[in-house]
Protein backbone atom coordinates (compact mmCIF):
# COMPACT_ATOMS: atom_id res chain seq x y z
CA UNK A 1 0.00 0.00 0.00
CA UNK A 2 1.02 3.64 -0.47
CA UNK A 3 1.32 6.09 2.41
CA UNK A 4 2.55 9.69 2.42
CA UNK A 5 4.78 11.55 4.86
CA UNK A 6 4.75 15.35 4.86
CA UNK A 7 7.82 17.19 6.16
CA UNK A 8 8.81 20.84 6.27
CA UNK A 9 11.78 21.80 4.11
CA UNK A 10 14.50 24.31 4.95
CA UNK A 11 16.10 25.17 1.58
CA UNK A 12 18.95 27.63 1.18
CA UNK A 13 18.38 30.97 -0.55
CA UNK A 14 19.64 29.55 -3.87
CA UNK A 15 17.37 26.50 -3.51
CA UNK A 16 14.40 28.74 -2.67
CA UNK A 17 15.00 30.73 -5.86
CA UNK A 18 15.08 27.54 -7.94
CA UNK A 19 11.98 26.12 -6.24
CA UNK A 20 10.04 29.32 -6.90
CA UNK A 21 11.23 29.26 -10.51
CA UNK A 22 10.10 25.64 -10.89
CA UNK A 23 6.69 26.45 -9.44
CA UNK A 24 6.29 29.32 -11.91
CA UNK A 25 7.38 27.23 -14.91
CA UNK A 26 5.00 24.39 -13.98
CA UNK A 27 2.11 26.83 -13.72
CA UNK A 28 3.06 28.33 -17.08
CA UNK A 29 3.23 24.91 -18.78
CA UNK A 30 -0.15 24.00 -17.35
CA UNK A 31 -1.78 27.26 -18.47
CA UNK A 32 -0.18 27.25 -21.94
CA UNK A 33 -1.23 23.67 -22.72
CA UNK A 34 -4.72 24.33 -21.34
CA UNK A 35 -5.09 27.47 -23.50
CA UNK A 36 -3.88 25.49 -26.51
CA UNK A 37 -6.44 22.73 -25.95
CA UNK A 38 -9.19 25.26 -25.27
CA UNK A 39 -8.47 26.99 -28.58
CA UNK A 40 -8.60 23.65 -30.44
CA UNK A 41 -11.84 22.70 -28.68
CA UNK A 42 -13.50 26.03 -29.58
CA UNK A 43 -12.48 25.82 -33.24
CA UNK A 44 -13.30 22.17 -33.93
CA UNK A 45 -15.84 20.85 -31.41
CA UNK A 46 -17.72 23.48 -29.41
CA UNK A 47 -21.13 24.44 -30.83
CA UNK A 48 -21.01 21.94 -33.72
CA UNK A 49 -23.58 19.20 -34.32
CA UNK A 50 -21.31 16.19 -33.97
CA UNK A 51 -21.80 12.72 -32.56
CA UNK A 52 -19.77 11.50 -29.63
CA UNK A 53 -17.70 9.25 -31.90
CA UNK A 54 -16.90 12.16 -34.24
CA UNK A 55 -15.87 14.34 -31.30
CA UNK A 56 -13.60 11.56 -30.04
CA UNK A 57 -11.92 11.15 -33.43
CA UNK A 58 -11.33 14.90 -33.72
CA UNK A 59 -9.98 15.03 -30.16
CA UNK A 60 -7.58 12.14 -30.83
CA UNK A 61 -6.24 13.86 -33.95
CA UNK A 62 -5.02 16.78 -31.85
CA UNK A 63 -1.23 16.94 -31.40
CA UNK A 64 -0.16 19.26 -28.57
CA UNK A 65 3.21 20.90 -28.15
CA UNK A 66 5.88 19.03 -26.20
CA UNK A 67 8.07 20.32 -23.40
CA UNK A 68 11.01 20.60 -25.82
CA UNK A 69 9.04 22.99 -28.03
CA UNK A 70 8.11 25.14 -25.06
CA UNK A 71 11.74 25.14 -23.86
CA UNK A 72 12.87 26.35 -27.28
CA UNK A 73 10.39 29.22 -26.97
CA UNK A 74 11.10 29.97 -23.29
CA UNK A 75 14.82 29.52 -22.58
CA UNK A 76 14.49 29.83 -18.78
CA UNK A 77 12.52 26.57 -18.62
CA UNK A 78 15.77 24.70 -19.29
CA UNK A 79 17.01 25.66 -15.81
CA UNK A 80 14.31 23.65 -13.97
CA UNK A 81 13.60 19.93 -13.74
CA UNK A 82 12.14 18.53 -16.98
CA UNK A 83 10.23 15.83 -15.06
CA UNK A 84 8.27 18.41 -13.07
CA UNK A 85 7.22 20.13 -16.33
CA UNK A 86 6.16 16.79 -17.77
CA UNK A 87 4.08 15.98 -14.68
CA UNK A 88 2.38 19.38 -14.87
CA UNK A 89 1.42 18.75 -18.50
CA UNK A 90 0.08 15.30 -17.60
CA UNK A 91 -2.02 16.79 -14.80
CA UNK A 92 -3.59 19.16 -17.32
CA UNK A 93 -4.27 16.31 -19.76
CA UNK A 94 -5.95 14.31 -16.99
CA UNK A 95 -8.09 17.30 -15.97
CA UNK A 96 -9.12 18.04 -19.57
CA UNK A 97 -9.81 14.34 -20.23
CA UNK A 98 -12.10 14.16 -17.20
CA UNK A 99 -13.97 17.22 -18.48
CA UNK A 100 -14.31 15.70 -21.95
CA UNK A 101 -15.69 12.45 -20.46
CA UNK A 102 -18.19 14.40 -18.34
CA UNK A 103 -16.59 13.48 -15.01
CA UNK A 104 -15.70 17.03 -13.94
CA UNK A 105 -16.08 20.68 -14.83
CA UNK A 106 -13.82 22.52 -17.25
CA UNK A 107 -10.31 22.84 -15.72
CA UNK A 108 -9.36 26.26 -14.42
CA UNK A 109 -6.17 28.14 -15.12
CA UNK A 110 -3.67 27.99 -12.28
CA UNK A 111 -2.69 31.16 -10.46
CA UNK A 112 0.08 31.95 -8.00
CA UNK A 113 -2.49 32.34 -5.21
CA UNK A 114 -4.05 28.88 -5.33
CA UNK A 115 -1.48 26.58 -6.94
CA UNK A 116 2.09 26.36 -5.62
CA UNK A 117 3.29 22.78 -5.96
CA UNK A 118 5.09 20.46 -8.35
CA UNK A 119 5.83 16.74 -8.42
CA UNK A 120 9.04 14.76 -8.98
CA UNK A 121 8.96 11.04 -9.81
CA UNK A 122 12.54 10.30 -10.87
CA UNK A 123 16.03 10.72 -9.37
CA UNK A 124 14.60 11.28 -5.90
CA UNK A 125 16.45 10.01 -2.83
CA UNK A 126 15.44 10.16 0.81
CA UNK A 127 18.06 10.15 3.59
CA UNK A 128 16.46 9.89 7.01
CA UNK A 129 19.72 9.74 8.98
CA UNK A 130 20.98 13.02 7.49
CA UNK A 131 17.46 14.53 7.39
CA UNK A 132 17.86 15.47 3.73
CA UNK A 133 16.02 14.88 0.46
CA UNK A 134 17.89 14.85 -2.83
CA UNK A 135 15.87 16.50 -5.61
CA UNK A 136 16.77 17.11 -9.27
CA UNK A 137 18.48 20.46 -9.89
CA UNK A 138 18.29 21.29 -6.15
CA UNK A 139 20.66 18.78 -4.62
CA UNK A 140 20.15 17.81 -0.97
CA UNK A 141 17.50 19.85 0.87
CA UNK A 142 17.21 19.72 4.67
CA UNK A 143 13.92 18.93 6.36
CA UNK A 144 12.70 19.29 9.92
CA UNK A 145 13.99 16.82 12.49
CA UNK A 146 11.16 14.54 13.62
CA UNK A 147 10.57 11.00 14.80
CA UNK A 148 10.41 8.16 12.28
CA UNK A 149 6.76 7.04 11.86
CA UNK A 150 6.04 3.49 12.98
CA UNK A 151 4.78 2.46 9.54
CA UNK A 152 7.88 3.75 7.73
CA UNK A 153 11.05 1.72 7.19
CA UNK A 154 14.27 3.04 5.70
CA UNK A 155 14.21 0.45 2.91
CA UNK A 156 10.71 1.44 1.72
CA UNK A 157 10.54 2.60 -1.88
CA UNK A 158 9.93 6.30 -2.65
CA UNK A 159 7.28 6.62 -5.38
CA UNK A 160 7.23 10.40 -5.82
CA UNK A 161 7.68 13.68 -3.96
CA UNK A 162 5.43 16.75 -4.16
CA UNK A 163 7.14 20.02 -3.24
CA UNK A 164 4.79 22.82 -2.18
CA UNK A 165 4.87 26.36 -0.84
CA UNK A 166 2.13 27.76 1.42
CA UNK A 167 0.94 31.41 1.49
CA UNK A 168 3.16 32.22 4.48
CA UNK A 169 6.31 31.31 2.51
CA UNK A 170 7.01 27.90 4.11
CA UNK A 171 8.17 24.95 1.98
CA UNK A 172 6.95 21.36 2.40
CA UNK A 173 7.56 18.00 0.77
CA UNK A 174 4.94 15.23 0.66
CA UNK A 175 6.79 11.92 0.14
CA UNK A 176 4.78 8.95 -1.13
CA UNK A 177 6.17 5.58 0.01
CA UNK A 178 5.32 2.09 -1.11
CA UNK A 179 5.13 0.15 2.17
CA UNK A 180 4.09 -3.32 3.21
CA UNK A 181 0.51 -3.70 4.36
CA UNK A 182 0.19 -2.55 7.95
CA UNK A 183 -0.68 -5.18 10.57
CA UNK A 184 -4.30 -4.74 11.60
CA UNK A 185 -4.65 -4.13 15.31
CA UNK A 186 -7.03 -6.24 17.36
CA UNK A 187 -9.63 -3.92 18.78
CA UNK A 188 -12.50 -4.56 21.14
CA UNK A 189 -15.70 -5.75 19.49
CA UNK A 190 -17.46 -2.42 20.02
CA UNK A 191 -19.62 -0.06 18.02
CA UNK A 192 -20.09 3.68 18.39
CA UNK A 193 -22.16 6.38 16.72
CA UNK A 194 -20.99 9.94 16.07
CA UNK A 195 -23.52 12.75 15.72
CA UNK A 196 -22.26 16.05 14.29
CA UNK A 197 -22.07 18.99 16.72
CA UNK A 198 -20.91 22.47 15.62
CA UNK A 199 -19.63 23.32 19.10
CA UNK A 200 -18.05 19.94 20.06
CA UNK A 201 -17.25 18.38 16.64
CA UNK A 202 -19.34 15.34 17.59
CA UNK A 203 -21.44 13.72 20.34
CA UNK A 204 -20.98 9.96 20.57
CA UNK A 205 -23.39 7.25 21.68
CA UNK A 206 -21.57 6.93 25.03
CA UNK A 207 -22.42 10.51 26.00
CA UNK A 208 -18.93 11.90 25.33
CA UNK A 209 -18.00 14.69 22.94
CA UNK A 210 -14.99 15.84 20.96
CA UNK A 211 -14.10 18.27 23.76
CA UNK A 212 -13.59 15.30 26.11
CA UNK A 213 -10.73 14.25 23.81
CA UNK A 214 -9.12 17.66 23.37
CA UNK A 215 -11.21 19.35 20.67
CA UNK A 216 -10.93 23.17 20.63
CA UNK A 217 -12.56 25.54 18.15
CA UNK A 218 -9.40 27.09 16.73
CA UNK A 219 -11.23 29.99 15.04
CA UNK A 220 -12.82 31.00 18.35
CA UNK A 221 -9.51 30.83 20.24
CA UNK A 222 -7.60 32.97 17.73
CA UNK A 223 -10.51 35.13 16.58
CA UNK A 224 -9.41 38.31 18.35
CA UNK A 225 -5.83 38.08 17.09
CA UNK A 226 -6.96 37.18 13.56
CA UNK A 227 -9.32 40.16 13.36
CA UNK A 228 -6.57 42.47 14.59
CA UNK A 229 -4.13 41.31 11.92
CA UNK A 230 -6.77 41.46 9.18
CA UNK A 231 -7.63 45.07 10.10
CA UNK A 232 -3.95 45.98 9.90
CA UNK A 233 -3.73 44.33 6.49
CA UNK A 234 -6.78 46.22 5.21
CA UNK A 235 -5.23 49.57 6.16
CA UNK A 236 -2.01 48.97 4.22
CA UNK A 237 -1.59 50.43 0.75
CA UNK A 238 -1.99 47.87 -2.03
CA UNK A 239 1.30 46.89 -3.65
CA UNK A 240 3.45 48.15 -0.76
CA UNK A 241 6.02 46.13 1.16
CA UNK A 242 4.23 46.75 4.44
CA UNK A 243 1.10 45.16 2.99
CA UNK A 244 3.08 42.08 1.99
CA UNK A 245 4.52 41.84 5.53
CA UNK A 246 1.00 42.14 7.00
CA UNK A 247 -0.30 39.49 4.58
CA UNK A 248 2.41 37.05 5.66
CA UNK A 249 1.47 37.56 9.33
CA UNK A 250 -2.17 36.76 8.58
CA UNK A 251 -1.14 33.73 6.51
CA UNK A 252 1.08 32.39 9.32
CA UNK A 253 -1.71 32.63 11.87
CA UNK A 254 -4.16 30.92 9.51
CA UNK A 255 -1.56 28.22 8.87
CA UNK A 256 -1.17 27.71 12.62
CA UNK A 257 -4.97 27.36 12.97
CA UNK A 258 -5.11 24.84 10.12
CA UNK A 259 -2.19 22.82 11.52
CA UNK A 260 -3.72 22.68 15.02
CA UNK A 261 -7.05 21.54 13.59
CA UNK A 262 -5.42 18.89 11.39
CA UNK A 263 -3.30 17.58 14.28
CA UNK A 264 -6.39 16.96 16.41
CA UNK A 265 -8.25 15.29 13.54
CA UNK A 266 -5.36 12.92 12.82
CA UNK A 267 -4.99 11.88 16.48
CA UNK A 268 -8.72 11.56 17.18
CA UNK A 269 -9.53 9.51 14.07
CA UNK A 270 -6.63 7.20 14.91
CA UNK A 271 -8.01 6.69 18.44
CA UNK A 272 -11.47 5.86 17.09
CA UNK A 273 -10.42 3.30 14.48
CA UNK A 274 -8.11 1.58 16.97
CA UNK A 275 -10.73 1.20 19.70
CA UNK A 276 -13.90 0.41 17.72
CA UNK A 277 -14.86 -2.11 15.09
CA UNK A 278 -17.99 -0.31 13.88
CA UNK A 279 -18.44 3.48 13.64
CA UNK A 280 -21.72 5.02 12.47
CA UNK A 281 -21.63 8.57 11.10
CA UNK A 282 -24.09 10.82 9.28
CA UNK A 283 -23.88 12.22 5.78
CA UNK A 284 -24.25 16.00 5.92
CA UNK A 285 -24.10 18.93 3.51
CA UNK A 286 -22.42 21.61 5.61
CA UNK A 287 -23.02 24.25 2.91
CA UNK A 288 -26.74 23.67 3.21
CA UNK A 289 -26.62 23.97 7.00
CA UNK A 290 -24.72 27.25 6.78
CA UNK A 291 -27.60 28.98 5.00
CA UNK A 292 -29.97 28.63 7.94
CA UNK A 293 -27.41 28.87 10.74
CA UNK A 294 -26.37 31.73 13.01
CA UNK A 295 -23.28 29.77 14.06
CA UNK A 296 -21.57 29.53 10.67
CA UNK A 297 -18.04 30.04 12.03
CA UNK A 298 -18.22 26.92 14.21
CA UNK A 299 -19.77 24.89 11.37
CA UNK A 300 -16.84 25.71 9.08
CA UNK A 301 -14.20 25.34 11.80
CA UNK A 302 -15.18 21.73 12.52
CA UNK A 303 -14.28 20.65 8.94
CA UNK A 304 -16.66 17.69 9.28
CA UNK A 305 -15.92 16.58 5.71
CA UNK A 306 -12.18 16.32 6.42
CA UNK A 307 -12.88 14.51 9.68
CA UNK A 308 -15.11 11.85 8.08
CA UNK A 309 -12.81 11.41 5.06
CA UNK A 310 -9.78 10.87 7.32
CA UNK A 311 -11.80 8.47 9.47
CA UNK A 312 -12.82 6.38 6.44
CA UNK A 313 -9.27 6.29 5.05
CA UNK A 314 -7.76 5.16 8.35
CA UNK A 315 -10.48 2.57 8.94
CA UNK A 316 -9.21 0.63 5.92
CA UNK A 317 -5.82 0.19 7.59
CA UNK A 318 -7.09 -0.89 11.01
CA UNK A 319 -9.94 -3.28 10.11
CA UNK A 320 -12.70 -0.90 11.19
CA UNK A 321 -16.08 -0.50 9.48
CA UNK A 322 -17.24 3.12 9.06
CA UNK A 323 -20.87 3.25 7.91
CA UNK A 324 -22.44 6.46 6.61
CA UNK A 325 -26.16 6.75 7.25
CA UNK A 326 -28.46 7.82 4.45
CA UNK A 327 -28.71 11.61 4.11
CA UNK A 328 -32.43 11.48 4.92
CA UNK A 329 -32.10 9.08 7.86
CA UNK A 330 -34.04 10.70 10.75
CA UNK A 331 -31.45 10.01 13.46
CA UNK A 332 -32.63 12.81 15.79
CA UNK A 333 -36.38 12.17 15.44
CA UNK A 334 -36.35 8.42 16.14
CA UNK A 335 -36.60 7.02 19.66
CA UNK A 336 -33.80 4.47 20.00
CA UNK A 337 -35.82 2.48 22.55
CA UNK A 338 -39.17 1.90 20.81
CA UNK A 339 -38.65 3.37 17.33
CA UNK A 340 -41.26 6.13 17.60
CA UNK A 341 -40.69 9.02 15.16
CA UNK A 342 -41.30 12.56 16.44
CA UNK A 343 -42.07 14.42 13.22
CA UNK A 344 -42.49 17.86 14.83
CA UNK A 345 -38.98 17.96 16.34
CA UNK A 346 -37.22 21.26 15.56
CA UNK A 347 -33.59 22.31 15.97
CA UNK A 348 -34.50 24.44 18.99
CA UNK A 349 -35.62 21.35 20.95
CA UNK A 350 -32.55 19.77 22.58
CA UNK A 351 -34.39 17.42 24.98
CA UNK A 352 -37.66 15.58 24.43
CA UNK A 353 -39.72 12.73 25.88
CA UNK A 354 -41.00 9.85 23.81
CA UNK A 355 -44.84 9.72 24.08
CA UNK A 356 -44.86 5.92 23.65
CA UNK A 357 -42.20 4.60 26.07
CA UNK A 358 -41.80 7.82 28.15
CA UNK A 359 -38.00 7.79 27.70
CA UNK A 360 -36.22 11.11 28.21
CA UNK A 361 -33.90 11.85 25.30
CA UNK A 362 -30.97 14.17 24.79
CA UNK A 363 -31.24 15.08 21.12
CA UNK A 364 -27.57 14.57 20.19
CA UNK A 365 -26.97 11.42 22.20
CA UNK A 366 -30.19 9.84 20.91
CA UNK A 367 -29.09 10.61 17.34
CA UNK A 368 -25.67 9.05 18.00
CA UNK A 369 -27.27 5.85 19.35
CA UNK A 370 -29.53 5.65 16.29
CA UNK A 371 -26.50 6.06 14.02
CA UNK A 372 -24.72 3.25 15.87
CA UNK A 373 -27.74 0.93 15.58
CA UNK A 374 -28.17 1.82 11.92
CA UNK A 375 -24.53 0.92 11.20
CA UNK A 376 -24.88 -2.41 13.01
CA UNK A 377 -28.07 -3.26 11.08
CA UNK A 378 -26.52 -2.40 7.71
CA UNK A 379 -23.46 -4.57 8.40
CA UNK A 380 -25.66 -7.40 9.68
CA UNK A 381 -27.77 -7.33 6.52
CA UNK A 382 -24.62 -7.34 4.42
CA UNK A 383 -23.28 -10.39 6.27
CA UNK A 384 -26.61 -12.20 5.85
CA UNK A 385 -26.54 -11.49 2.14
CA UNK A 386 -22.98 -12.84 1.87
CA UNK A 387 -23.98 -16.00 3.72
CA UNK A 388 -26.40 -16.92 0.93
CA UNK A 389 -23.82 -18.63 -1.26
CA UNK A 390 -25.87 -20.46 -3.87
CA UNK A 391 -28.83 -19.76 -6.15
CA UNK A 392 -30.95 -22.17 -4.12
CA UNK A 393 -30.20 -20.14 -1.00
CA UNK A 394 -31.32 -16.98 -2.76
CA UNK A 395 -34.54 -18.68 -3.90
CA UNK A 396 -35.24 -19.98 -0.38
CA UNK A 397 -34.59 -16.53 1.04
CA UNK A 398 -36.99 -14.98 -1.50
CA UNK A 399 -39.67 -17.64 -0.76
CA UNK A 400 -39.30 -17.07 2.97
CA UNK A 401 -39.73 -13.33 2.52
CA UNK A 402 -42.75 -13.90 0.21
CA UNK A 403 -44.33 -16.27 2.70
CA UNK A 404 -43.85 -13.80 5.54
CA UNK A 405 -45.43 -11.07 3.39
CA UNK A 406 -48.43 -13.29 2.49
CA UNK A 407 -48.93 -14.22 6.15
CA UNK A 408 -48.86 -10.56 7.19
CA UNK A 409 -51.30 -9.64 4.41
CA UNK A 410 -53.67 -12.45 5.48
CA UNK A 411 -53.67 -11.24 9.10
CA UNK A 412 -54.39 -7.67 8.07
CA UNK A 413 -57.30 -8.73 5.85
Amino acid sequence: MNLALKVRLYPTSEQQTLINMTLGCCRQIYNLTLAERLSFYDENIRGKDLTKQQKTEIYKSYKPKTEKEYKAEYEYMKDVSSVSLQQSRRDMETAFGNFYKGKSKFPRFHSKKNKNSYREVMSVKFFWNKRTIQLPKLGEVRFKNRELPKWLHIEDKVCNITVSKNPSGQYYASILFEVAEMPKLKSENQAIGLDFSPADEYIDSNGCSGKDFGYISQKQVHLKQLRKLERRLARKQKGSRNREKARIKVARLEQHIANSRKDWIEKETLRLVRNYNVIGIEDLTIKGLLRASKNARNYVDTTWGTFTTTLINKSKRYDCNVVKADRFFASSKLCHVCGYKKTDLTLAIRHWQCPCCKTEHSRDMNAAINLKNNAINILREAEEFKSVESVEGLVNLALTATGAFDETERKIS
